[in-house]
């Protein structure tokens, strides 16, 4: 069945797509990374709670891959988006996170530019309250305008306000830099989850790191500034001897107890993920940390339904506001982020 405008066209890790429909009822396959879900499913799975949705819009239509096209369905999705109001808006385009669909992303930029061109003739002011980025239309509280292209002859056309969009990012694909002082590829989940809640660590905050080696996320929270305990029986890298701010347990984190209160929790383990959920739920009982973040290694199968006792467990512990997102850094894991109260 191809996408129906109405519906909701969401994208995710390639592997993740049966994931993704668990968590929305009458959602289907697409595609290689995409789903297309019924437009009443967000009422069920608020879009910005869906944990392996990287990015979506409501198609509006889905056109011909030609420019006047697009610029005439785009200018109709985001006057719907904003109720008819005369507001900024942004344009963003983007392919699924697949081989294929990879393959159509040239093709899509120069079509997303030609459409722009053409708006300037089917819809001048339409095209004169276009801003360059989706963080200065999010500052007017104007809209995101998304395409996706779903063949070379096919795109996808929808709008949302940005205080709605599952992401600023196109496509959800938020990569970060790969750094030769990071001991691991890990930093790379840790600086993607403190850009997700959009805070980490402040200068002198005190963080205890649980499964530390070889100190991916150390190196995070070291360059922010803060102190950091990384719990971990193995040795940290050669590359964090002597690093200023950083001490190291040599102890398996379940035997850890700090010796004072800790201002972020960071946890990313390669072990069963309710026994990481009941460890995270005493710190929690205990009045041990005030904010969380950790990495839950997930089974090949029933995701979604140890997700939900992870979380319950969690909650039951005390962590307040439990988030969870697969995040592009992420593989087969989540990311959950927590606080709890002083």
């Amino acid at each position: 069945m191809k996408l129906q405008p109405g519906e909701l066209l969401l994208t995710t890790r390639e592997g993740s797509e049966a994931d993704l429909v668990s968590e929305l009822p009458g959602a289907r396959v697409l595609g290689p990374a995409l789903v297309a879900a019924p437009s009443d499913a967000s009422a069920t799975a608020t879009p910005s709670r869906l944990v392996f949705a990287r990015q979506g819009f409501p198609v509006h239509a889905v056109v011909a891959a030609e420019p006047t096209a697009i610029a005439t369905a785009l200018a109709e999705a985001v006057k719907a988006a904003v109720a008819g109001a005369a507001t900024a808006w942004t344009l963003q385009a983007w392919v699924a996170d697949a081989e294929a669909a990879n393959q159509l992303a040239g093709d899509l930029r120069r079509l997303a530019a030609a459409a722009l061109q053409a708006a300037e003739t089917t819809s001048p002011r339409f095209r004169l309250r276009h801003v360059d980025s989706a963080e200065q239309a999010h500052t007017m509280d104007g809209a995101l305008a998304q395409l996706c292209m779903l063949s070379r002859t096919e795109v996808a056309v929808g709008a949302t306000r940005t205080r709605d969009a599952l992401s600023l990012i196109p496509g959800g694909r938020a990569r970060q830099k790969a750094e030769a002082a990071a001991p691991s590829r890990a930093a790379m989940k840790l600086e993607e989850a403190f850009e997700w809640l959009g805070r980490g660590p402040e200068p002198g905050d005190l963080c205890v790191d649980l499964g530390a080696a070889p100190g991916g996320w150390c190196h995070v929270v070291l360059k922010r500034r803060a102190r950091v305990i990384a719990v971990d029986p193995a040795q940290l890298s050669p590359t964090m001897k002597g690093k200023k701010g950083l001490s190291h347990v040599c102890a398996s984190a379940f035997d850890y107890a700090p010796s004072e209160p800790v201002d972020w929790l960071l946890c990313d383990m390669a072990w069963r993920p309710l026994e990481v959920a009941q460890l995270l739920a005493k710190w929690a009982k205990r009045n041990w940390a005030r904010q969380l973040v950790a990495n839950i290694k997930l089974p090949m199968t029933k995701k979604l339904e140890i997700l939900t006792r992870v979380r319950e467990t969690l909650t039951e512990g005390g962590w307040q506001d439990v988030r969870a997102r697969q995040l592009y850094h992420d593989r087969d894991e989540i990311t959950l982020s927590a606080w709890r109260t002083a």
